[in-house]
């Protein structure tokens, strides 16, 4: 390593040497200061606030676009869960109405084999 850079990449030597107010954020009448003193480290604090204030818009528009799928996903839960109990209720129903079915059914066999019986017996 020669001694125009510091341990961090992409970091001067200078910005050691720099007032902490350099070193956090600033204002941009300082900005322009500090391109005076060092153009790479202004022109690099100015570029990450410009990916910081993309990177924001980013995180704002998947956020709203989570929201509005929560929103979808609500709305078809409920749609859903009237369905289901609509379903529910049918299921009931029917079920009670073949077992229903099933009773007459082994009503009219049992039916049939007395009224079978009793033919075969007067033959």
């Amino acid at each position: 390593m020669d001694g125009a850079t510091s341990p961090f990449e992409g970091e001067s030597a200078l910005s050691s040497g720099l007032p902490d107010y350099a070193k956090k954020a600033m204002p941009a009448e300082r900005i322009a200061e500090l391109a005076l003193i060092d153009p790479k480290r202004a022109k690099r604090i100015l570029a990450n606030r410009q990916s910081a204030a993309r990177s924001k818009e980013r995180k704002v528009k998947y956020t709203s676009e989570l929201e509005k799928k929560v929103q979808t996903l609500q709305t078809e839960a409920t749609t859903l869960s009237a369905q289901l109990t609509l379903l529910q209720r049918d299921t009931t129903g029917l079920t009670a109405e073949n077992r229903e079915l099933k009773l007459r059914l082994q009503s009219m066999e049992e039916q049939a084999k007395l009224r079978d019986g009793m033919i075969c017996s007067f033959l």
